[in-house]
């Protein structure tokens, strides 16, 4: 029964690629094709950006007789990467999925549903984990000329580092999970101690640069340090030149540490996953109802879903901390960004179309439409009984995105256009531009969602992080912004046009694509999301 349950885990896990969620059924050959196509180019892009970043540190260290330090700076590398790409899955996949109640009820062993919940875990951080470790054991193969024993080795060292992985995700997951069944505004701590995470996440990645220097400049004293501090991953990278002593000790350490963190969840994981999580029980208490519009009534549904679920907020709405942030830091630096504009002076029209640019490439972090229908579920049916219209619906799911993201970014245009104190035109054409781009990259999340919906999951984790309406949101968000300023860059060169000029064309253009937009899913959007059916 455990293999048929790891079975089930990891197909759920991946059936973003081999099935189609519109239709709920696998793909054919044709389309199969197209998805590995499209993720193999972009890991494969992540992967060569990696590569580099070890071809860079390699040689150095190796030729200094510093290889373990190589192995074990890389190790770390992807050993965030993994953690990085799991954690936020951990909670919901072991505490939170579905099908829990369902599972949990039948006459199966609760150690069973647990080893299949981490499998899908460990297949998370493992697929991260790869994308760092196996281009940086092809370039210290390059540099190295190993033996057979130094392979094996390598190869069991990535093995262990995602079961290293894997029991720092559970630690992670298992203390949101403890802290939120003991408080009563559970999802409120998940996303503070996940916005916790994401603050020395980031913190670390800052520091990357600096770390880099120190590593070039003096690769002995970044040594003793590592030794100090992270001995495990000494005894690791020396497992790496074939030490099998050294890959003992880091084997005993790694797999004793997830025996211990196994020992725990077992024994606490029914008890979290059956918990009132904190919440006192409803008590009747009559009061006079309050009657609300139909869009109000709407909106309203569509704010208490985004606010009730930390995987909903933490993946589709931290771009509104990194706005926030960045306004605050702009106040803060004040200072400093002063005397950087005075280095550009006689540009401020490129400036202030720099800053629009970066604006808009912060905003497209909140991507809330994108999978709201999705979200619906198996209960997408009481929206379609009611008596309202898809548009109505689909109206409502737009104005979370555009509402959320307008409120934080206004503050940050204010503090933008303080600082640049920009011409009269740009004051004007800035902010449109900024909101323009936001409702079209609404409309366009919506569209890509009612294009693939994903109706039938049981953990809201597959519709928010493994959907394509959201990667395709995301990263065309990017790449939209990347091309205007390609274009720009293109009618500068070729044609001298002024930045003032352009954007007051890029504006035309975005709104006609909002026209466009909004204009399909005001038709042909609102039949799909009618006709929509998880059976």
């Amino acid at each position: 029964m455990t293999k048929i349950l790891i079975k089930k885990q990891l197909m759920e896990v991946f059936s973003w690629i081999y099935q189609d969620k519109k239709t709920g059924k696998n793909r054919d050959k044709k389309g199969l094709l197209l998805y590995v196509f499209f993720y193999v180019f972009l890991f494969g892009f992540l992967a060569v950006i990696f590569y580099n970043m070890a071809a860079s540190l390699c040689g150095p260290l190796v030729e200094d007789g510093f290889g373990w330090l190589y192995i074990a700076l890389m190790g770390i590398v992807g050993m965030s990467l993994g953690v990085f790409g799991s954690v936020f899955n951990t909670f919901a996949s072991l505490y939170q999925a579905k099908d829990n109640d369902l599972l949990l009820s039948l006459p199966l062993p609760t150690r069973s549903i647990l080893i299949a919940r981490l499998f899908g875990v460990y297949a998370m951080g493992l697929m991260y984990e790869l994308l760092v470790m196996v281009p940086a054991m092809i370039v210290y193969f390059m540099h190295v000329s190993p033996d057979v024993s130094v392979v094996i080795c390598c190869i069991l060292i990535i093995l262990l580092l995602s079961v290293f992985i894997l029991t720092l995700s559970c630690v992670l997951g298992w203390i949101v999970a403890f802290v939120s069944s003991k408080l009563k505004n559970q999802k409120i701590i998940t996303v503070l101690i996940s916005l916790a995470f994401f603050a020395a996440y980031y913190y670390v990645c800052g520091s990357a640069g600096n770390m880099m220097q120190t590593l070039l400049l003096d690769p002995a004293g970044m040594a003793d340090k590592v030794k100090g501090i992270a001995y495990p991953l000494y005894q690791m990278g020396l497992a790496a030149e074939g030490k099998w002593n050294a890959f003992l000790f880091f084997a005993f350490a790694v797999l004793v540490l997830f025996a211990v963190i196994y020992f725990i969840l077992q024994k606490s994981f029914l008890a979290l996953s059956i918990a009132n999580k904190g919440n006192k029980k409803a008590v009747y208490v009559e009061k006079k109802a309050h009657t609300a519009s139909i869009p109000r009534a709407l909106l309203r549904k569509e704010v208490f879903r985004f606010t009730q679920s930390p995987i909903y907020m933490l993946n589709c709405g931290l771009g509104i901390v990194f706005i926030l942030f960045a306004a605050v830091m702009l106040l803060v630096k004040k200072g400093t960004v002063d005397s950087l504009l005075m280095m550009f002076i006689g540009y401020e029209d490129r400036i202030a179309l720099v800053a629009t640019a970066a604006i808009c490439m912060i905003t497209t972090m909140n991507d809330m439409a994108a999978p709201s229908v999705s979200l619906e579920g198996k209960n997408i049916w009481i929206l379609q009984v009611l008596p309202v219209s898809g548009w109505q619906v689909l109206k409502a799911k737009l104005g979370l995105q555009i509402i959320f993201n307008l409120i934080p970014t206004t503050f940050l245009i204010i503090c933008v256009e303080w600082i640049l104190k920009p011409a009269a035109v740009f004051v004007v054409l800035l902010p449109l531009t900024v909101v323009l781009f936001i409702i079209m990259m609404a409309a366009f999340g919506l569209t890509c969602n009612l294009k693939a919906p994903n109706l039938k999951w049981t953990n809201e984790t597959v519709p928010v992080k493994q959907s394509m309406s959201v990667t395709a949101a995301l990263f065309g968000g990017w790449i939209i912004v990347a091309a205007f300023c390609f274009i720009y860059y293109l009618l500068y060169k070729y044609f001298e046009v002024k930045a003032l000029s352009f954007l007051a064309g890029l504006d035309v253009v975005l709104a006609v694509l909002c026209i466009l937009l909004l204009k399909w899913l005001c038709k042909k959007g609102s039949n799909i999301f009618e006709t929509l059916t998880n059976a």
